[in-house]
């Protein structure tokens, strides 16, 4: 639907046993099956020589070899402009910096909402055959305007990227490291002539408007991606940092 916002990334993942080629190769393979024609390209072992070539500063030290594979890349921010735009086409109501503070019912059916204008200080009412609650890590909240005694659905994961200089990385290619200290994937990234190294996944009790990245998640993200790289990035290195909450489901 916006090819104009995607791009082919091929990832590279580094490995440093004997066996970790085979195993991500055999892996990546079935990866393709299920992908058919869909696929944006065959993922392919790499000996040392063609992983340092795709990825020079990559960590030299045990190297051995690496997989790559194939994914897509698009700007989601430019993607919510454009949805955006598109809906106020089609004369949809676009509404921002309002927030819904109740339902209207009517013979126990939800058949619209109170909001508030929280720049004019206004309350208003809205009509409607249908409600969608798409508010991610606030659904509950939502949820208990209709159904009080609701269990909680939504258990938020915070997940952080840290920015740096395009030198970290040095290459077109995003790197996928396999092992981090709590048994999870990281990313190395290439964005708009920076590179953006994530994520992390750390549950939080609250959801924020405004989440904070916690100082150990940025020094978990510092020292796992140091790892896999020659160039190794220090706190003085990072450029920015931004954190997102994820709507997971609740147990």
């Amino acid at each position: 639907n916006a090819p104009h916002l995607v791009r082919d990334l091929s990832f590279v993942i580094p490995t440093y046993d004997w066996w970790s080629s085979p195993f991500y190769g055999i892996g990546l393979k079935i990866y393709d099956m299920m992908a058919g024609s869909l696929g944006l390209g065959k993922s392919l072992i790499l000996s040392k020589e063609e992983t340092i070539k795709l990825i020079p500063n990559v960590n030299k030290n045990g190297l051995r070899g690496g997989v790559i594979y194939h994914d897509g890349q698009f700007d989601d921010t430019r993607m919510a402009i454009s949805l955006a735009l598109t809906a106020n086409d089609q004369n949809a109501c676009l509404i921002n910096y309002c927030e819904v503070i109740g339902l209207i019912k009517k013979d126990n059916l939800v058949t619209g909402i109170k909001f508030k204008d929280k720049i004019k200080n206004q309350t208003y009412e809205i009509k409607s055959k249908v409600v969608i609650n798409a508010t991610g890590v606030f659904a509950d909240k939502i949820i208990k305007m209709d159904q009080p005694k609701s269990k909680k659905l939504i258990k938020p994961s915070q997940g952080v990227h840290i920015v740096l200089e395009k030198k970290f990385l040095d290459s077109p290619h995003a790197i996928m490291i396999p092992h981090t200290s709590d048994g999870r994937v990281l990313f190395a990234v290439p964005w708009n002539n920076y590179v953006i190294l994530g994520t992390t996944d750390i549950p939080v009790n609250k959801a924020l408007y405004e989440p904070i990245a916690k100082r150990e998640e940025i020094n978990f993200i510092i020292k796992n991606a140091s790892n896999y790289m020659s160039k190794k990035p220090e706190l003085k290195d990072i450029k920015s940092v931004f954190a997102g909450l994820r709507p997971l489901a609740a147990d």
